[in-house]
């Protein structure tokens, strides 16, 4: 997942105000600090949270622009997940639009995976040209894959994920790259007004190919509740940082309107003088 970081790397803004907004921004995630915790699985602390979020900051200087708002409610999501942001490619805040973007990685399906007790191991793979693959269904189902070890493996033709449960079961899937291209074309969401494909599925094929395996295979293995949202709220905006938010509710798929993408129905302009988290219900104060 590292050419998401690639591509949110790519808008370096450099007037003085963006700047001040970026340090801003930085000011209300270490504000939000109490806030993250109160909504984070037991174990976690928002502290690493709010590293991991600077840090996000600091490579992706693009969001130094976005809407606070949405900024904020993706590490809120990420917070109410478990799931850190950028670092371990678990999910990915991406400036889209003027927009923070919150985009969950395959590392991020595979914890929350894991983390259920029902899970016993997640692979995820691509089969390339050279590679000796075989893939068969029917009564007797098997998928073999040796990879090449010396010389050039080709190009991708594939990408399978393989489930294993602790109850003993083994869930898999393949999807070769026309598979992946036609699951693109009728689903990816981020498009310019003449439907001109953008964003994830434009510039990182293989790993949104991977994901989309995955989440093929989870949907015959045992899910528990936190993977079910996750997979609902991936590639969505959000507004509404109270961290007892149902996030299935805020969080909002991104749609292309006339070549702009817009979450439906919500208005996420700044209000004058930046978004200011403690008119949030619920707010108590946090780590300055």
């Amino acid at each position: 997942m590292s050419n998401l970081k690639e591509r949110a790397q790519g808008s370096q803004p450099g007037s003085s105000l963006a700047e001040r907004r970026g340090a801003d921004l930085k000011a209300q995630i270490r504000q939000m600090e109490a806030q993250f915790q109160v909504a984070m699985p037991r174990g976690m602390e928002a502290k690493q949270l709010v590293r991991d979020a600077m840090t996000v900051i600091s490579q992706n200087p693009g969001l130094m622009t976005c809407d606070s708002r949405t900024v904020l409610g993706a590490l809120m999501t990420c917070s109410q997940l478990g799931l850190r942001p950028g670092v371990l490619g678990q999910a990915w805040v991406i400036p889209f639009k003027g927009k923070g973007q919150l985009i969950i990685g395959y590392q991020g399906l595979i914890t929350l995976a894991q983390r259920s007790g029902d899970i016993k191991s997640i692979t995820a793979r691509m089969v390339h040209e050279n590679d000796m693959f075989d893939v068969e269904y029917g009564l007797d189902e098997r998928l073999n894959h040796k990879p090449l070890l010396r010389g050039s493996r080709g190009p991708v033709i594939g990408y399978y994920a393989v489930i294993k449960s602790t109850r003993g079961g083994t869930y898999w899937e393949f999807m070769s790259v026309e598979d992946a291209k036609l699951h693109r074309d009728k689903f990816a969401m981020a498009r310019k007004g003449d439907g001109t494909i953008v964003g994830p599925w434009r510039d990182h094929f293989d790993a949104m190919a991977l994901k989309t395996v995955i989440i093929r295979a989870l949907k015959l293995a045992p899910r528990n509740t936190e993977l079910i949202q996750a997979m609902t709220v991936d590639d969505t905006i959000r507004v509404d940082v109270s961290p007892e938010a149902n996030i299935d509710e805020v969080s909002v798929r991104v749609t292309a309107v006339d070549g702009e993408v817009v979450p439906d129905g919500v208005q996420v302009e700044d209000p004058p003088g930046g978004y200011d988290p403690t008119t949030e219900p619920g707010w108590q104060g946090g780590a300055q």
